[in-house]
């Protein structure tokens, strides 16, 4: 198997990103061909840096994981789906003050990762500009299929999903997550509980971001290797 990673960006800003695993070599060029078209024609702009990282994995590291349910929330404006949100993080014990330090991270944007906050409100990414990324991660064929056909989602919520089933099932508490697409308004939450699609959490133009709430006293190095390392594919 192989996990193929692009990163897109413009004088050192980051555009875009993509990756997948795919299980067949002769996938590699057609995966490689999609990304770089996806990363030349986004609408953030066009970059000057374009990375792409093709590495062969071993098969029997890959964990398979089922994903989160999905649940779509239609919310009328930024006001109601930002109320909305938070109530569904406060269920989870995660506080005001937290949630607004998360909104405000996410809404700064520019980091190419996550960022990680303890419920002390304490970030604990080593690195505050460029975030943690989840890497190594893909879906099969079927979900993909199923969130496309069945108009559950986009394409953006086939990567999403991916991403937060991961970091659920690492032991994260919740996620919150805006888009960096400055035309796509529909952010989420994902909690143990589901996969929250949440239409209009952010305005268009606006900047977007990640953020992972994780409990006190967490091994945040471990956490990190496996966000960063352990091969996961969503089914």
């Amino acid at each position: 198997m192989f996990s193929i990673k692009m990163r897109a960006s413009k004088k050192g800003n980051h555009i875009s990103g993509a990756e997948t695993i795919v299980d067949d070599e002769k996938y590699i060029e057609l995966t490689t061909n999609e990304f770089i078209k996806r990363a030349l024609s986004h609408e953030n702009g066009a970059p000057d840096f374009i990375n792409i990282k093709i590495e062969k994995i071993d098969k029997n590291e890959v964990r398979y994981i089922n994903h989160l349910p999905i649940k779509t929330i239609n919310c009328k404006n930024k006001e109601e789906a930002r109320r909305t949100a938070r109530d569904i993080l406060k269920k989870e014990g995660i506080n005001d003050d937290l949630i607004e330090k998360a909104f405000e991270i996410i809404d700064k944007g520019g980091m190419r990762g996550a960022s990680i906050l303890n419920l002390n409100g304490e970030r604990l990414e080593p690195d505050k500009e460029r975030g943690v990324r989840v890497k190594n991660i893909s879906t099969t064929k079927e979900l993909k299929e199923k969130i496309l056909k069945n108009n559950i989602g986009t394409d953006r919520t086939v990567d999403a999903i991916a991403i937060a089933s991961k970091v659920i099932s690492l032991g994260a508490i919740a996620e919150l997550c805006t888009s960096d697409n400055k035309s796509y308004t529909t952010g989420y939450v994902t909690t143990k509980d589901g996969y929250f699609r949440i239409t209009n959490l952010k305005k268009e133009i606006e900047k977007g971001g990640r953020v992972f709430f994780v409990k006190n006293g967490i091994n945040i190095e471990d956490l990190i290797d496996k966000l960063e390392n352990k091969p996961y594919i969503v089914k």
